[in-house]
Parts: structure tokens; sequence; C-alpha cells
């Protein structure tokens, strides 16, 4: 099977910041078929579940400096060209996060530079709607002085069941849970569902599970994943592992994290370590078991997707400048060198979109 993909990357000079690719799941190879140029730094998308509407992060450089040029913008898809529908100003740096709600309503933003999340809603044919987006900006630090200067929030995402806005940030070792239906009156904190993570462990994305009953929370600056039991109305720790081998001291920090299709597996990416960890899954108690960490060819690894039928995931090795498919041992959880390197600026972003006829 044949896919659409889009790879959003930091930007130089030239302004590349979405590159399209046509993916073979079956031979995990990809090639180049399309870009949308004139923007900078399309550092993290989101589709929708019928993949005909594409949001992004993304800076406009009509907007003048990259501190203050942050958007979030439309697209409509149409067959391998992404459409512009509209975007709308954030007023300060790409946000580093967007995610969808569960309804498919609004779109969620985090901002790391300046702490700033939000919600924007979104009109009947997907555009960003004209109202004002609700915002909140945290405040604090943490232990570490030079990532942990100020608040950062790292990502945004609505519970699987509407609930609740958490926004993990950083900065501050915290995930901070606003009312999410009640948002119109502003994003009012629910302080008894804070999620308070261990000083310095520097929290950066939560993911939850398909069956709704389970989180996991990657932690940038020491390298773990935590799990939680979500009941609706708490988050109940249950473990928290390394994503490192035994006895690596060397300078390490964590991307990206990932759940199999069926939940029986969880993914971590390491930047240094250069690698992604495997755990198997207990979905009854939450309970994860290191499995594998396969080392990878190309230097920090950013965000990473399987491609459907999970033979193969793709990624964006960012230091390198590459990307980068591997192959998916299924029985082993691990992964192993398939398709590349492809030359590409900053890769940071991978998501797979419908199958090109």
């Amino acid at each position: 099977m044949k896919v659409v993909t889009y790879v959003g990357c930091y930007t130089d000079a030239k302004k590349e910041g979405i590159h399209i690719f046509e993916t073979d799941t079956e031979k995990g190879t990809f090639r180049p078929i399309g870009l949308v140029s004139g923007i900078e730094n399309a550092i993290f998308f989101a589709l929708n579940k019928e993949k005909t509407l594409f949001y992004t992060a993304q800076g406009m450089p009509e907007y003048g400096v990259p501190s203050q040029n942050g958007t979030v913008a439309a697209y409509t898809v149409k067959g391998d060209t992404l459409l512009p529908l509209n975007h709308k100003r954030t007023g300060v740096t790409a946000p580093c996060y967007v995610a969808l709600d569960p309804a498919e309503k609004a779109l969620v933003f985090a901002e790391y530079t300046n702490a700033v999340a939000g919600v924007f809603e979104l009109a009947k044919d997907g555009r960003i709607a004209d109202t004002p987006p609700v915002t909140v900006r945290h405040a604090g630090s943490g232990p570490d002085k030079k990532r942990q200067e100020k608040a950062h929030a790292h990502c945004a995402e609505v519970s699987p069941d509407g609930k609740y806005l958490c926004v993990v940030d950083l900065g501050i070792d915290r995930v901070k849970m606003y009312d999410f239906p009640g948002r119109s009156s502003g994003l009012k904190e629910k302080a008894g569902l804070t999620i308070a993570s261990a000083g310095g462990a520097g929290p950066r994305h939560i993911l939850f599970h398909p069956n709704g009953k389970l989180a996991y929370l990657l932690h940038e600056l020491d390298n773990t994943i935590s799990s939680f039991r979500y009941t609706g109305d708490a988050f109940v720790h249950v473990q928290t592992l390394s994503m490192l081998p035994e006895g690596f001291s060397d300078y390490s920090k964590a991307s990206a994290i990932k759940i199999s299709a069926d939940g029986r597996r969880l993914f971590g990416s390491n930047r240094g370590h250069d690698s992604i960890a495997t755990y198997d899954l207990d979905v009854d108690n939450g309970k994860m078991t290191l499995a594998a960490i396969s080392k990878l060819v190309g230097k920090f690894p950013r965000d990473f997707e399987f491609m459907p039928g999970e033979k193969f995931v793709l990624l964006g090795h960012e230091t390198s400048n590459e990307l980068f498919s591997y192959a998916y041992d299924v029985q082993k959880g691990t992964f192993s060198p398939a398709h590349g390197p492809f030359g590409l600026y900053r890769p940071v972003v991978v998501k797979f979109g419908a199958v090109r006829g």
C-alpha cells in the first residue's frame, strides 16, 4: 500500500517547512512528491480521522521574526497537495505541539518559549474559527537551571472523555489539567488532578492508551516514562521506568512516545543514546516491562511514526539531517535500518495521510 506522508522540519533560508512523500508500507521505501514552502518551523502536525484536514504549528515570515510569527494553520487535503484554508496567529513563537480534541471541534496547542497553551475553536468546514483562542500561560521554574529556568509548555492533549485539557510543562515538572467543556468562559485549572513529576525530570509528552483508562508521560530530561491509571477524576501513578540501558551515563534526552495499534506495546525515542525503547504493556494494571532498546543509525531521532500495517517506522534524525525507515520485528520489539538515509534539513515530525491512488 502506498500512502501520502507529511514530514515537518525546522527551516533554513529556503523556508521549506512541509515535505510530502509517497511511502510504500510493504517495503518501507519513500520518495518525495511535494512541498509546502514559504513557511518556517513546521514542527508539529495533526490530521483528522478522515485524513481530509491537516493542521500544523508553523511560523509565517510575513509576521516578522520567529519570536513573534507563530501560527496554527489549517489545510484541506487534495490528493498529494495541501491547500491552505486559513491560519491564526499565536503572537509568540511557533507552537511545539498541536492536537485535535476527540470530537474534532477544537485545535489545542502548546508553545515552549513563553509557556503559552490554549484552544482554537474550529468551524464546520475545518477552518480555524475567528473567535479568539482561550489561553493560559504558566509560570515557575525547576531545578535544571539550563532547561527549567522558567515554565515551558511542551504538549497539549484533551483527555479521551473530553473532560480535561492536559498541558505538559517541562519547565515546572507538572502536567496541569483544565476544564475543557467549560473553556468558553476561560480555562479553569483542576488543581486536584495535577501530575507532579520528579524534580528535574522534565515532562514532555502525554499519551493516552486507546482504552482511555491509561496514560503515559514521557520525561525528556531524565529519559523516563511514567504510567498512570486514568479514572476520569484522577491520575493514579503506577510505575516509572528508564528508557536507557543500565549503566549508560552520557548525554541523552527523550523525544517521542507512541503506542502500537493493538495497545500492547509502548515506544519511546532517545536523543543522544539515539535509540528506541520498547515496552510490553499490561493493559489491566498499566504496568510496563522493558522489552528491547534498539540503537539507530542517525543522530538525534525526533518524532517517529509507524507506517500503516506497522511493518516499519519512519523517523526524522534532526542533527544528521536525514529521514530513515526502520523495520519493526514484532516478535522481539526491535528496529533495524530499512531504507535511507534521505537528506532533509532538521526533520522533526512525521504523519501518514490517505492511501495514494
